[in-house]
């Protein structure tokens, strides 16, 4: 990694857009189902390196649960979203290295494997708590699909702008 100063400062930014994003969207009413977590951590795995984004991945549920009590430790919606927090961030840049994938056909696979590990870890958590885990686990999956439609409506129109002016400040830096 060329310019690791930067990583951090990019990471560090999109942590705190995923601390303050689900509070807006919260104060709009408009929750949960739209996922507002998850689009940071999604650049987060499209822009930073992945250790340090899947840092980021990992640690913005926990603080936010720490934070703020959203989402909860108990049910433990914390620990799946930081879960998915570290799928997120860990898989965009190496699907796209190893598969040649465009950025809206990385961030599709990722949001399909999302949805896969979540109905996974939604049914463990309703057998532990002697739930329905079919219908809690096709509840969460279901809940989620207008954050879904909104990431693959908007994200892979953002990256490669964010990514171009990414590498022109790490230009620009080498210059001086």
């Amino acid at each position: 990694m060329k310019h690791p100063s930067f990583d951090y400062v990019l990471a560090g930014l999109l942590l705190s857009a995923s601390l303050v994003l689900p509070v807006f969207f919260h104060l709009l009413g408009l929750g949960s189902a739209f996922m507002p977590m998850f689009y940071p951590l999604a650049l987060a795995g499209f822009l930073v390196s992945p250790p340090l984004a899947m840092v980021v991945g990992f640690s913005a549920p926990l603080l936010s649960a720490l934070l703020t009590g959203m989402p909860p430790f108990y049910p433990p919606i914390a620990f799946i979203m930081m879960a998915e927090g570290l799928l997120f961030t860990a898989l965009p840049r190496p699907l796209q290295r190893l598969l040649n994938l465009s950025d809206g056909l990385a961030l599709l696979v990722v949001l399909l494997l999302d949805r896969a590990l979540l109905f996974v870890l939604v049914q463990a958590m309703a057998r532990f708590m002697e739930l329905p885990p079919r219908l809690l686990g096709w509840a969460a999956v279901v809940r989620g699909l207008p954050g879904l439609t909104l990431m693959l409506a908007v994200l892979p129109w953002i990256i490669p702008p964010l990514r171009d002016r990414r590498e022109r400040i790490l230009r620009r830096h080498d210059q001086e």
